[in-house]
């Protein structure tokens, strides 16, 4: 039991943290002009008609029973119904992860794959390396949506190399499993490589500063005094020590990438869930908003939780989960 103490912890200050972060959005949600009484009742309805709605909904009831009945229907797997759908939000959210976790997933795993090894061979490479994570630290800095565009521009528009709207070619419609996959993949390309170039700059600069500080280690010198390769001792000494730690990274950053695939999807017309939160945004449409945004903060307090759990079983020094070293 003792074992699992911080791991419990963990998730406790999880979940309080998400509850704080679903109670901020509602408020933010219900304080939008209009209401939701506005939004399902419409612009034009009188009062007396949206009054009637609230009634129905129970919109007038005290704005914390309203988010008490919220939560404890969400934590059901009950997420509403959608005001402009007509749908259950559950249900247009399930439709649209599928198309966002391939973007998430297919950049993060390339950026990986890019930034570990740019990373790892400019460690120790002096000047060379030194300008390599400078640049890495400039592609970082810059912001998702411009680089989108960009890509856009270029790869897509005046090379004509790439879709740059979408997630399919209707005059495919009815086409083979396979053919139908090649043409998604092609559709990806481009907000896949806008996610990945940021995401690859930030492990790269990870990986260098982690990589340089294992080159000092006893155990490279050892290597070294063995008349082991240095390629050999990058690449697979330090590259072995050094993955643990980029796991760790790559956990924390997967519930934060959510935020830029928003932008991306918004960018590109992916049918994704930031599309869903776009139409949600110019509807008005609070439970699907609501929704999704609980799904985002849940992600990125969950991968946050189990990074610090990895973190504290890889490296003893970090002590407990919540806490420093005794």
């Amino acid at each position: 039991m003792n074992a699992l103490a911080p791991a419990l912890r963990a998730m406790a200050s999880g979940l309080a943290a998400w509850l704080v972060m679903q109670g901020l959005l509602f408020a933010l949600v219900q304080a939008a002009p209009g209401g939701p009484a506005a939004a399902l009742a419409g612009d034009f309805a009188t009062r007396e008609t949206q009054a009637a709605v609230s009634r129905s909904f129970g919109l007038d009831q005290p704005k914390p029973q309203q988010f008490a009945a919220f939560v404890g229907h969400m934590a059901l797997g009950d997420f509403g119904s959608s005001y402009h759908f007509r749908r259950p939000v559950a249900e247009l959210i399930s439709d649209r992860i599928g198309p966002t976790l391939l973007l998430m997933l297919a950049s993060l795993a390339i950026a990986l794959a890019a930034g570990g090894a740019l990373g790892l061979w400019a460690a120790g490479r002096g000047r060379g390396g030194t300008a390599l994570a400078a640049v890495a630290a400039v592609a970082y800095a810059l912001p998702v949506f411009w680089v989108g565009q960009l890509l856009m521009l270029t790869g897509g528009l005046e090379l004509g190399w790439f879709p740059v709207s979408g997630a399919s070619d209707p005059r495919l419609e009815g086409a083979g499993p396979l053919a139908t996959a090649l043409d998604l993949a092609w559709h990806a390309v481009l907000p896949v490589a806008t996610l990945a170039i940021q995401q690859a700059a930030f492990f790269a600069t990870v990986v260098h500063a982690k990589a340089r500080l294992e080159l000092d280690q006893g155990y490279v010198r050892a290597a070294r005094a063995r008349g082991i390769a240095e390629r050999a001792i990058r690449w697979g000494h330090v590259g072995r020590n050094v993955a643990p730690q980029l796991a760790v990274v790559a956990l924390n950053r997967f519930g934060m990438l959510f935020t830029g695939t928003v932008l991306v999807e918004t960018l590109f017309a992916w049918p994704g869930l930031g599309r869903l939160l776009a139409s949600a945004l110019l509807n008005r449409d609070h439970p699907v908003l609501l929704g999704c945004f609980g799904l985002i903060a849940a992600t990125v307090i969950a991968s946050s939780v189990v990074a610090d759990v990895l973190q504290a079983r890889l490296d003893p020094r970090v002590g407990p989960v919540g806490g420093p070293a005794g």
